[in-house]
């Protein structure tokens, strides 16, 4: 019991049918660093897995990427090819949300492209769009794939 609320805390746990006989269930978004040891040890505290039998266990996933911040411009447009856009995952944007954006950028420069013979449009690097943009794009020899985040700052 937490003193907080009164109430045990709890976990839900998304179960997803992976085989027709339903034998096998996939515990849906468990990507995790944890060992495998470690995992079962967690996930049998969970009530209904306690007597689970673990045939996979979760694991990051990983992302392939381009070397955007020597390949690309703010405008996801290839410096090499200017008539080719990149978006999502494989510019080193990082979630959906950033996908999104990756790909808003790209289409609408392509677009200015396309009607105006390459009128950029660029977002502020002081918005998420545009911070996500100046990332990717900006030269770095140690270049990972990034999701957005906010910084506070203190005056």
């Amino acid at each position: 019991m937490t003193q907080e609320h009164g109430r045990r805390p709890y976990a839900v746990v998304q179960l997803r049918q992976d085989d027709k006989q339903a034998s096998l269930y996939n515990m849906v978004g468990f990507q995790t660093n944890l060992k495998y040891g470690e995992q079962k040890r967690i996930f049998t505290k969970i009530p209904g897995l306690k007597q689970a039998e673990f045939v996979k266990y979760g694991v990051m996933h990983r992302n392939t990427y381009i070397n955007s911040s020597y390949l690309l411009n703010e405008t996801y447009q290839l410096k090499a090819i200017p008539n080719l856009y990149f978006a999502g995952q494989i510019t080193g944007v990082e979630g959906y949300v950033e996908s999104i954006s990756s790909g808003l950028v790209a289409a609408l420069n392509a677009i200015n492209d396309f009607r105006d013979g390459g009128k950029n449009h660029c977002f502020s690097k002081y918005t998420v769009i545009g911070a996500l943009a100046n990332y990717i794009s900006t030269p770095n020899d140690k270049f990972q794939p990034m999701n957005a985040n906010l910084v506070s700052c203190q005056n």
